[in-house]
């Protein structure tokens, strides 16, 4: 059972091999979003958290992008949120399944993310009717 109790995107968590997933987990569990992202953006694999679970460097990425995308979707709309804030956690979960803001709309990363990331794309749904209303 997960302590965490709102519904997040785990499609990406699921698709890695079980010691794999240990790791994301172990992540999502203690690692603030702003640290995640600064891992995500550094790329450098985590060598000691590899080694500890038997899991080869070339899943790192898999795991840091599903270790986000569930980070953010986590995250419940707001109407305290700023245009800022929304924007920020939009672009970080539509990055972490290399559908990024700056080359896809919203609308089409939600159409191409339904069948795939069913939460993030009723996520993102709900965070983008939200940006509207700020504008």
């Amino acid at each position: 059972m997960h302590l965490i109790e709102n519904k997040y995107e785990t499609a990406g968590l699921l698709k890695l091999p079980p010691h794999a997933r240990d790791i994301a987990e172990h992540l999502l569990t203690i690692t603030p979003l702003h640290e995640l992202l600064l891992i995500w953006k550094d790329g450098t694999p985590n060598k000691d958290l590899l080694h500890r679970h038997h899991v080869p460097e070339s899943l790192w990425e898999e795991i840091i992008n599903a270790t986000l995308l569930a980070k953010t979707t986590y995250f419940l709309p707001n109407p305290h949120f700023t245009k800022e804030e929304l924007l920020y956690l939009m672009k970080a979960a539509c990055s972490s399944i290399k559908l990024p803001l700056n080359a896809y709309s919203v609308k089409e990363v939600i159409e191409m993310s339904q069948e795939g990331y069913p939460v993030f794309s009723s996520w993102l749904t709900s965070f983008a009717k939200q940006l509207k209303q700020k504008v």
